[in-house]
């Protein structure tokens, strides 16, 4: 039988609605959540919508707000020097947002496993798993290369690691 996936041009954005990350204060995993709230501006002619970012630990109580210019520009440079350079933090992957250690990172294959939330981790799952992936085309951009799948990593997406990368996605789902 043949496991197909279908790249219907999912972003990694598409799965930050809800980021799992360590608890700065308890070391518990907390769930960054991502609401839209309509503010007004100082001059009332004109109304913008901004992205406000909360994360929550149901462990402890521990509670961050940042607002849509808050610090996201000096947390995402530190992610970015962090996903680059693996020796730079004794976390691994940190969020965008706040600078905080994903929840669900593993060490696999020499490189490092992670994903945001369940959603994210079973679309890797189907992704590695399928016999044969398929891209479509995206109605607006037609062919285009900003799809997740088509972004993931070449380790990942060789055939001779895809036992140990399922293993290790099932180690994940176990942390949920």
């Amino acid at each position: 039988m043949v496991i197909r996936f279908r790249d219907y041009g999912k972003r990694l954005a598409d799965f930050e609605q809800e980021i799992l990350v360590r608890c700065p204060q308890c070391d518990a995993y907390g769930g960054l959540r991502l609401r839209i709230a309509k503010i007004l501006t100082v001059s009332s002619e004109e109304s913008s919508l901004s992205c406000i970012k909360r994360i929550t630990c149901q462990h402890c109580s521990y509670t961050k707000q940042q607002s849509k210019n808050g610090n996201r520009k000096a947390a995402l440079l530190l992610w970015q020097n962090n996903y680059k350079n693996k020796r730079n933090s004794r976390y691994g992957i940190l969020d965008h947002f706040f600078g905080l250690p994903l929840w669900l990172q593993i060490s696999c294959c020499g490189q490092v496993l992670w994903a945001y939330n369940e959603a994210h981790l079973n679309f890797l799952e189907n992704y590695v798993q399928s016999r044969l992936q398929e891209r479509l085309p995206d109605d607006l951009l037609g062919w285009h290369n900003g799809s997740l799948a088509s972004r993931l990593p070449r380790w990942i997406k060789l055939t001779q690691h895809r036992e140990k990368v399922l293993q290790k996605i099932q180690q994940l789902k176990h942390r949920l």
